[in-house]
């Protein structure tokens, strides 16, 4: 246990030090909504397309993982959203955000740095598997999910699906794995210079996207139905790693450490926009209530299921 915590306490301590810094004033709000938007446009950009941009296309596409992935987190996400309908007698077109609370993680965030430190890098492809389920399938099924509920049949149909398309086709993130396979494909390698800029921008995407999160927690307030939130922390910290524990025995021929991987990822708690998406759809109060508590379980949680799996010793 000790071993897990001297990769994993590091990580929350650092979320930790960004909360501390907003919530004391020693840094504005907005200095870490920068610092967030840096991560969001640069640097996690640039960690994504290095890590890939190097390989050759048929070590980075691991279509069983993405199997497994794809299938563990649309388990979680069909349980948030049947759960939710049924406990708040609502549509389930109205809890679209409860299914992403449950199968979206905090992949680029959180994920990246431990997935790293505890499997080494070449267990990073997962988490850019395990981000493009995320960004082409999970964030734009809830859109769209929530959009339809919102028209409540008035139309609009081809609206909604060009707001998702263009919110998904400009993601950072999306371009740069996009690039980073464009550059895998064709063997190609970046100018000296440019290469090293990006070294040097993805060498300051986990202190800084750490930070960030805290800094944006420390903005969040514990509101609103506390109830539904804390069911939303507990959906993501227990069922999305057991759908994916379902999924690693249904489809077991999987690399060890990709299967380390999945269940790491599936563990962590939900991606840090989960409020600002659902603000929009007046559900941003429960959401932003959810992520705290998630956060904060997370690091109990984590730390249980590395033990329990016997992930511990850093690559």
């Amino acid at each position: 246990m000790f071993a897990i915590l001297a990769v994993t306490a590091p990580i929350f301590l650092l979320i930790a030090l960004g909360f501390v810094a907003v919530r004391n004033g020693w840094m504005p709000r907005e200095g870490a909504v920068a610092m967030s938007r840096y991560a969001l446009l640069f640097a996690l950009p640039a960690l994504l397309f290095d890590t890939l941009a190097g390989r050759s296309l048929e070590t980075i596409l691991v279509p069983g993982f993405l199997l497994v992935y794809v299938c563990g987190s649309l388990t979680a996400y069909s349980i948030g959203v049947t759960v939710a309908a049924i406990a708040r007698r609502t549509s389930p077109l109205d809890n679209a955000f409860f299914g992403m609370g449950l199968s979206m993680s905090n992949s680029s965030y959180i994920g990246y740095p431990l997935v790293a430190q505890l499997l080494g890098e070449s267990a990073l492809i997962a988490v850019v598997m395990a981000v493009l389920t995320e960004v082409l399938l999970i964030m734009p099924l809830t859109l769209i999910l929530a959009e339809f509920h919102r028209e409540r049949g008035r139309g609009g149909l081809l609206r909604t699906l060009g707001r998702v398309l263009r919110s998904v086709g400009t993601n950072p993130i999306l371009l740069a794995i996009a690039a980073g396979l464009v550059f895998a494909a064709f063997g190609w390698r970046l100018p000296l210079a440019l290469g090293r800029t990006i070294d040097m921008l993805a060498g300051s995407a986990a202190v800084v996207a750490l930070f960030a999160i805290g800094g944006s927690l420390a903005g969040q307030r514990v509101r609103g139905d506390i109830r539904s939130a804390a069911a939303i922390a507990i959906g993501k910290l227990l069922i999305h790693p057991a759908a994916m524990l379902l999924m690693l025995g249904l489809f077991p021929a999987l690399d060890p450490t990709l299967t380390d991987a999945a269940l790491i990822l599936s563990a962590l708690p939900m991606v840090t926009i989960f409020p600002l998406l659902a603000q929009r759809y007046g559900q941003g109060e429960i959401c932003a209530t959810a992520l705290v508590v998630t956060t904060l379980l997370a690091f109990v949680t984590l730390n249980l299921v590395l033990w329990w799996w016997g992930i511990g010793t850093p690559a």
